[in-house]
C-alpha cells in the first residue's frame, strides 16, 4: 500500500515539475496531458497545467490523495495538526497533510515543520523514484543516486543537474519514465504493479522542406492510429482558408506528405492525432514563380484557371488570349484576389468529356506564362444551391447561386407562397427578380422565397428550395465610396447596387466654366458606374464630377459630387500575344490597349529566306486585329515586325516596336492528289512528302474485291516510296486467295488509314477510299500545265513518266526544242526562243499517238491541257520613256496586275528626282492601277517641291526582290535591270 502511494506521489511530483530547456514543450505537454487523463494532475482555473512552475511540497500531498482516489476523504479529514507552519491561512492544505502524515506517507522537514512552499531538487526525487522501483538499499548511497537513475532510464529525454530545482513538467517526464520501468524483482512495470494504465504518448518528429509553392513533411508519429496535418494561413492576403490533410503512415508510424499550391505568405501547421494535437509551428512561402496550379470545370458553363500569383487583369480579360476545344468564350472574370481566371463559355461542355486549352497570361509583376494544350475534364458532381438573397430596394431581389443556372422565369419563383409577378433576368450564377408594379412591393419583415424547376447545366436541381429573407426599409441614399479617372473614362463606385434606370448620361457631368460636359455613354454594373468621355475628354488637373438623380432600388436619390484627377495614360501600347490560324492564312494580334491598327504599312512579315510574305489586309478594332495573308505562312521561321501603331488615347502613344519569330510548323494534312492502277500495280500520289514507315506498312491498306471479300494487303506486296517521298507504288502478288488480281476489274477499291506525312500530320481523310474502274485503271493523264516563263512549260501527270519524246507534244504556234523528264510525274518542255510569242490557254496538246510510258507500264491519254500562268510580270520590253500626265507617271507591265494591293506597290519602286539627285521616300508618292488598263501602274508624285525629270526602277526594299507588285494570279514581279525616265518634266 505504501509502495503504491509512494509511486503515485512520485508521479504527481514529476508532473508538477517545471519545463526543462532541453526538452521540447510538446513533450512536457504530452506528459502532463497523460497525467491529467489519469485524473492525477489538474491545472488552474484556466486549465493551465503550469508545467513550467517549480514543484512544491503541499501540492504533492494533494496529488497523493488523487492517486489513491481518496481526495474527498483527505479534503474532509479531521486530525491533529502538529506542524507550526500550517497556520489558519493555509487551512485548505491542513486536512490533506494531516491525512497523509497519519497514513505514514509523509514526514515534516523538521519535527514540527512541514516545509510549506519548499522546493524539491532533481536528486531528491530521483531517490524517491528509485525507492518506488524497489531500489531502497541502493538509494541510501546518496552520491550514486544520479548515475543509477540515469542507467535505469528515469532521466530519458532529460539532461538535468541533480542539484537543480524540479519543475512540474520535468517531474511529469521523470514519473512517466519510472512507471514504464520494470520493478526490481518483478516481471511487471511499476505502472502495472500500482494498477495504472498509461495512455500512449502522442509524439511527432518531422522534417519540413519548402520548394516554391510546395511543402514536404517527413518523419515519424507515435501514440496514434490516425494522423492529420492542419495548415492555416497567418497572412491576411491568403485565400482559401485552412486545410486539413490526411497523413498516411506505415505500421511503424513513418510518413511522407506533400502539400502543393500554397500561396505566398505566412502559415502555421500542426499534427492532429486520435485524441491529441501538437503545437502549431510556422513557415513562410516566398518568391513563388508564376505557374498554373489547376484547371477546374466543375460546372458545364465555366472553366477556372488557378494560378500561384495574381494575374494582370488588363491583359487577362481579353477573350482572345484563350482558345479551348470546349467552345467559344463569352466573357472573362476574376476571383480569389485575381489568382483565379473564370472563362464563361458561349455554349456548354459535355459531362465527363476531356478538353484542351491554350492561353497567354501575365502575372501582375510581368511574368509571362504560355499554356499549351493543357487537358482538363468537365465534371459537375455538385448540386447547385442558393448562396444569398440580396434586397434590391422595393423593386426586386437578386438571387445568387453557387454556379451558373440554365435559365429561369417568374414561374420558377414563389414569394410567400405566391408566384412571382415580375420578370427574371439570369446572368451566369445570378438571377435578378424585378417586380412588375408597386402593388407587388414587399412589406418590411421576413419573407420566404421558394424555388422550383431551376437546374444547372448538368440538369441538377437547386437544393434548399425554400429560403427565408428579410426586407428592411431603406431611406438612405447611395453614397459614393470611390472614384477614378483617365482622360476619357470615369469610374464611380457606390456603397450599394444602383437601379439601371439611372444610367442616363445627363445624370453625370463636369463643368468648363458654366457649361456642362456630359459623358457619351453610361454603363452600370451593380455598384459601379462607368462614364465614357471620349468626345469630351477631361482636363489633366483635378476635376469635379457631379452626380444627380441617380437612385438605388428603393428610389433614394443621390445628389453628390466627387473630385477626380485623371491618370494620364502615357503608357505605349504593346503587343501582348499573337495567334496563327490553323490554316496558316492569318495572324491575330492582341494589343495591351485600344489602338489604330489597320494600317498595312505598320506590319511586315519576312520568311526565313528574307522574302516578304504579302499581307492582303488588316481587319479589327480595339485591342484585336487580324492580319490576312495572300498565301499560307511559309513553313520555318518567319519574322513578324510591327511598328508605328498608335493607341486611341488623346496622347496617341506609339507602340513599342515589336518583332517576333514565328516558327511555323507544317500543320497541313496530306491529301491524295492522284491515283491509278493497272494489272497488279497501284500508284498513289500525295501533295506532300510522306512518312516512309507508315506508307510502306501493308497493315494500313485494305483490299476490296468484286465478290465482296475483304483482305489485308498481303505482306509479300512490294511497296515503294519515290525519291521525292510523294509517290507510292504498290506491286501486289499476281494472285490473292487463289484469285488473279486485276485492278479495276476484280480489285474494285482500297481503303487507306494510318498514313502520316514527314511532319507527323495524319492523312486529311482518316480513312481514304480509292475506287478503281476502267477510268482509274487505264492510261495515265496529264493533270496540269504550268507556264513557268514565256518559253518553259511544266506538265504534271497523275503517274510518274519514264519514257517521253518531244514529238509526243505539240504547242500551237511554237516549236519544242527539247524535253526533260526525271522519272517523276513532271515533264518539262523547252520552247524555241526565236518564236517568243504568247501561249494561249488550250495551245498545249498531248498527241493521241504518243509513245509515252508510265512507271506502272501504262500509256498516256492524249488531249488538250489547261495552262496555269506562273509567269512573273515585268516592265514591258519595248518601254523607253514613261508617259507622264501632270504629276502622274505610267509604268506599263507585261500583264494585268492585282488591284487590291496596288497602294502598297510603291514599296517595290525606287524613284529619283533628277534635278537635285534626291531619292524619294515612299511617303512622297502613291501608287494605283489605271482604270482602263490594269497592266499599267500609275505613280502619282505628291511631293513636287522641285520641277524635275524622274527615273523609275522596279526593285524590292533594301535591294531585295520585289515583294508587293504581282499579277492577278499572285505571281510577284521581276525587278527591272535599268531605270525608266519620264518623257517630260513634272512641274512643282
Amino acid at each position: 500500500m505504501v509502495k503504491r502511494l509512494l509511486a503515485a506521489l512520485l508521479l504527481f511530483v514529476i508532473l508538477l515539475s517545471a519545463l526543462a530547456p532541453v526538452l521540447a514543450a510538446t513533450d512536457y505537454d504530452n506528459d502532463g496531458e497523460i497525467l491529467k487523463e489519469l485524473g492525477v494532475l489538474t491545472g488552474n482555473e484556466d486549465g493551465d497545467l503550469m508545467l513550467n512552475d517549480n514543484f512544491r511540497r503541499q501540492d504533492m500531498v494533494v496529488m497523493i490523495s488523487r492517486l489513491y482516489k481518496e481526495e474527498n476523504k483527505a479534503r474532509n479529514y479531521v486530525g491533529k495538526n502538529i506542524f507550526r507552519d500550517l497556520n489558519a491561512e493555509r487551512k485548505f492544505y491542513i486536512p490533506y497533510i494531516t491525512w497523509a502524515k497519519d497514513q505514514g506517507l509523509i514526514q515534516g522537514q523538521e519535527k514540527d515543520e512541514f516545509g510549506f512552499n519548499a522546493y524539491t531538487t532533481v536528486q531528491e526525487f530521483q531517490t524517491v523514484l528509485l525507492r518506488a522501483l524497489g531500489y531502497s538499499e541502493e538509494a541510501q548511497n546518496w552520491n550514486q543516486v544520479p548515475e543509477l537513475a540515469k542507467s535505469l532510464g528515469l532521466m530519458d529525454n532529460l539532461n538535468l543537474n541533480p542539484s537543480s530545482r524540479l519543475r512540474r513538467g520535468q517531474m511529469a517526464t521523470m514519473v512517466l519514465n519510472t512507471l514504464r520501468e520494470t520493478k526490481k524483482g518483478s516481471l511487471l512495470t511499476l505502472a502495472e504493479v500500482i494498477g495504472l494504465t498509461i495512455p500512449d504518448i502522442f509524439k511527432v518528429d518531422e522534417k519540413l522542406t519548402i520548394n516554391n509553392d510546395t511543402i514536404t513533411l517527413s518523419g515519424k508519429a507515435e501514440g496514434t492510429d490516425t494522423l492529420k496535418l492542419h495548415i492555416r494561413p497567418r497572412s491576411s492576403g491568403i485565400s482559401g482558408g485552412a486545410r486539413l490533410e490526411e497523413v498516411v503512415m506505415d505500421r511503424n508510424g513513418n510518413f511522407l506528405i506533400e502539400v502543393k499550391n500554397l500561396q505566398e505568405g505566412s502559415y502555421e501547421y500542426r499534427f492532429e492525432g486520435s485524441k491529441k494535437n501538437t503545437v502549431f509551428k510556422t513557415f513562410d512561402i516566398e518568391n513563388v514563380s508564376f505557374e498554373l496550379v489547376d484547371i477546374v470545370a466543375n460546372n458545364l458553363k465555366e472553366i477556372t484557371l488557378k494560378f500561384t500569383r495574381p494575374v494582370d487583369t488588363s491583359q487577362a480579360v481579353i477573350v482572345n488570349n484563350y482558345t479551348t476545344t470546349a467552345g467559344a468564350i463569352k466573357e472573362v472574370r476574376f476571383e480569389e484576389n485575381n489568382k483565379e481566371v473564370i472563362l464563361v463559355l458561349n455554349g456548354i461542355m459535355t459531362q465527363q468529356n476531356k478538353y484542351k486549352i491554350n492561353a497567354n497570361v501575365k502575372s501582375e509583376d510581368g511574368q509571362e506564362l504560355k499554356i499549351t494544350n493543357e487537358e482538363f475534364q468537365a465534371l459537375d458532381n455538385t448540386i447547385p444551391e442558393v448562396l444569398d438573397i440580396v434586397q434590391l430596394g422595393n423593386k426586386g431581389l437578386k438571387v445568387v447561386f453557387s454556379e451558373p443556372i440554365k435559365g429561369a422565369t417568374s414561374s420558377n419563383f414563389r414569394i410567400d407562397g405566391k408566384t412571382l409577378s415580375g420578370s427574371v433576368n439570369v446572368n451566369n450564377n445570378e438571377a435578378i427578380l424585378t417586380f412588375y408594379s408597386s402593388l407587388y412591393y414587399l412589406t418590411e419583415g421576413k419573407h420566404t422565397l421558394t424555388l422550383s424547376g431551376i437546374v444547372d447545366f448538368a440538369d441538377y436541381p437547386v437544393i434548399l428550395n425554400e429560403r427565408e429573407f428579410t426586407i428592411v426599409k431603406d431611406l438612405v441614399a447611395p453614397k459614393i465610396i470611390d472614384a477614378s479617372a483617365t482622360l476619357e473614362e470615369v469610374t464611380i463606385e457606390f456603397d450599394e447596387d444602383i437601379d439601371p434606370v439611372s444610367a442616363i448620361r445627363n445624370n453625370f457631368y463636369f463643368k468648363i466654366g458654366t457649361s456642362k460636359r456630359y459623358p457619351d455613354s453610361v454603363k452600370f454594373d451593380g455598384k459601379k458606374a462607368t462614364l465614357s468621355f471620349k468626345n469630351n475628354i477631361l482636363s489633366t488637373t483635378e476635376t469635379t464630377i457631379y452626380v444627380e438623380n441617380v437612385t438605388d432600388y428603393s428610389g433614394n436619390k443621390v445628389k453628390s459630387e466627387v473630385k477626380v484627377t485623371p491618370v494620364i495614360d502615357t503608357t505605349p501600347p504593346q503587343v501582348i500575344s499573337y495567334n496563327v490560324a490553323e490554316d496558316g492564312r492569318s495572324i491575330t494580334v492582341i494589343y495591351s490597349k485600344n489602338v489604330h491598327g489597320t494600317n498595312r504599312s505598320s506590319y511586315s512579315i519576312k520568311d526565313q529566306s528574307g522574302r516578304t510574305v504579302y499581307i492582303r489586309e488588316i481587319q479589327g478594332s480595339g485591342r484585336e486585329f487580324t492580319i490576312y495573308l495572300s498565301t499560307i505562312l511559309p513553313v520555318g521561321t518567319n519574322t513578324l515586325t510591327i511598328q508605328s501603331i498608335q493607341d486611341t488615347t488623346p496622347l496617341k502613344n506609339v507602340l513599342i516596336p515589336y518583332s517576333v519569330n514565328i516558327d511555323m510548323k507544317d500543320v497541313q494534312k496530306p491529301e491524295i492528289a492522284n491515283y491509278s492502277g493497272f494489272g497488279n500495280y497501284i500508284m498513289i500520289q500525295f501533295n506532300k512528302e510522306m512518312d516512309y514507315s507508315t506508307v510502306t506498312n501493308p497493315d494500313n491498306y485494305y483490299l476490296y474485291f468484286s465478290d465482296r471479300t475483304v483482305s489485308y494487303m498481303p505482306t509479300d506486296s512490294l511497296i515503294t516510296l519515290s525519291n521525292d517521298n510523294k509517290s507510292v507504288t504498290i506491286l501486289l502478288p499476281e494472285t490473292i486467295s487463289g484469285k488473279k488480281v486485276v485492278v479495276g476489274q476484280n480489285l474494285t477499291s482500297v481503303d487507306i488509314r494510318g498514313l502520316k506525312d514527314t511532319s507527323g500530320n495524319d492523312l486529311k481523310d482518316l480513312i481514304a477510299k480509292l475506287n478503281f474502274d476502267n477510268t482509274t485503271s487505264g492510261k495515265a493523264k496529264a493533270t496540269e500545265g504550268v507556264l513557268l516563263d514565256e518559253n518553259t512549260i511544266r506538265v504534271e501527270f497523275n503517274i510518274p513518266i519514264i519514257q517521253a519524246d518531244m514529238r509526243d507534244f505539240s504547242v500551237t504556234g511554237r516549236t519544242i526544242d527539247y524535253i526533260d523528264l526525271d522519272g517523276t510525274n513532271i515533264v518539262t518542255l523547252y520552247l524555241n526562243h526565236s518564236d517568243n510569242t504568247s501561249i494561249p490557254d488550250g495551245a498545249l496538246k498531248i498527241n493521241s499517238d504518243n509513245k509515252m510510258q508510265t512507271y506502272i507500264q501504262t500509256g498516256v491519254e492524249g488531249g488538250t491541257i489547261n495552262l496555269v500562268d506562273k509567269i512573273a510580270p515585268r516592265v514591258k520590253y519595248n518601254t523607253n520613256t514613261l508617259t507622264t500626265n501632270i504629276n502622274t507617271i505610267e509604268l506599263p507591265f507585261t500583264e494585268e496586275l492585282e488591284a487590291e494591293g496596288a497602294s502598297l506597290y510603291r514599296r517595290d519602286l525606287e524613284i529619283y528626282r533628277e534635278e537635285d539627285g534626291q531619292l524619294l521616300s515612299t511617303d512622297d508618292y502613291t501608287t494605283s492601277l489605271k482604270s482602263t488598263d490594269k497592266s499599267v501602274l500609275l505613280i502619282t508624285i505628291t511631293n513636287r517641291s522641285v520641277s524635275s525629270y524622274y527615273s523609275v526602277r522596279v526593285i524590292g526594299e533594301n535591294n531585295s526582290e520585289p515583294s508587293y507588285i504581282r499579277d492577278a494570279q499572285g505571281n510577284l514581279a521581276l525587278d527591272s535591270i535599268a531605270s525608266y525616265r519620264t518623257e517630260r518634266m513634272i512641274n512643282r
